[in-house]
């Protein structure tokens, strides 16, 4: 079954869909994106113990690195295994400053969060496999709305202030923690009609930057959610 993905990144590969020698594999994806969390992991770490003090100027920053480094992995799959390692380093630095941001105020939700994304991919996983959650264009297309609501949603929080910290927040938090798990449906998906199209291996940078960009989401919506539930 093919069908057109959510992921922008995952569209992007779609041009490398060419039948190659050197066919793409699970294990090709799986290395590489392993290979892409260690690296933010690392980042993370010399970020915190070298960070003097908390300092926006540096989150935004790396996150402009990041997102440049997506748009730019995404368009070529030569420069995809470096502007990949560029996002995760990129990204590493901006989840251990957030991180500490979320560890002052609540002990224990780093490393909770961190477990509870792990459990989350596996779960999402295993649905998946066992074909218990049917990813069709249906269920794509739902998807893309549920996520521009959730975007609409986040904006008028941000316009109207008093809506941080209430009920409708709650809500928010909530519904965007279950769909950056859903998504990784797609992802997998998406890796899957790569691998049974006969893909080039090199594809599997550009799948695996995608699937990074999901369980970084996926990380940061658990630690909102942990620290809603400290806080109640």
């Amino acid at each position: 079954m093919r069908m057109n993905s959510s992921n922008p990144v995952f569209k992007s590969a779609r041009s490398y869909a060419y039948v190659s020698d050197k066919p793409l594999t699970y294990a090709n994806v799986a290395i590489k994106t392993v290979l892409l969390i260690a690296v933010a992991a690392i980042s993370a770490y010399l970020t915190l113990t070298n960070l003097n003090e908390i300092s926006w100027t540096w989150v935004i920053g790396a996150m402009i690195i990041a997102f440049i480094s997506v748009i730019v992995g995404t368009r070529s799959v030569k420069l995809a295994p470096i502007f990949g390692v560029i996002y995760a380093a990129a990204e590493g630095m901006v989840l251990g400053i957030v991180s500490l941001m979320y560890a002052l105020e609540f002990e224990g939700i780093v490393p909770t969060a961190i477990l509870t994304t792990g459990v989350v991919f596996v779960v999402m996983l295993l649905l998946f496999a066992t074909n218990i959650i049917k990813v069709n264009q249906k269920f794509a297309s739902f998807m893309v709305v549920a996520l521009i609501s959730v975007i609409i949603m986040s904006i008028l929080t941000f316009i109207i202030p008093s809506l941080y910290n209430s009920g409708f927040y709650y809500l928010i938090v909530i519904v965007s923690a279950g769909l950056s798990a859903f998504f990784l449906l797609l992802d997998f998906q998406r890796i899957k009609d790569f691998v049974d199209s006969g893909a080039d291996q090199q594809v599997g940078w550009i799948l695996s930057l995608g699937l990074m960009v999901t369980i970084v989401w996926i990380y940061i919506e658990m630690l909102r959610l942990l620290a809603i539930t400290s806080r109640r």
